[in-house]
């Protein structure tokens, strides 16, 4: 029981290892600002940090944001955020 919980504590951590890292490497350059192309829409919206994040979804799905695990996609089209 004790190595089970050990190993989800190790994968979690380097998920988000992962995450941070990869996010690093993008840079700033990629983090400009995302112009829609037809049948897109361009989604805004503030991170827990207070930085703007900007992504682009189809006109017909919505613009999902999670702050819990600060999470900014496109949702489905017709069901929206779920």
């Amino acid at each position: 029981m004790k190595r089970a919980i050990i190993s989800l504590g190790l994968a979690a951590v380097m998920a988000v290892v992962g995450t941070l890292a990869f996010d690093a490497l993008k840079g700033p350059e990629q983090q400009a600002a995302v112009a829609a192309k037809p049948g897109q829409k361009t989604c805004k919206a503030k991170t827990n940090a207070g930085k703007l994040k900007t992504w682009t979804c189809g006109s017909n799905q919505a613009c999902c944001v999670n702050r819990a695990l600060d999470l900014y996609v496109c949702g489905y089209p017709g069901l929206g955020c779920l």
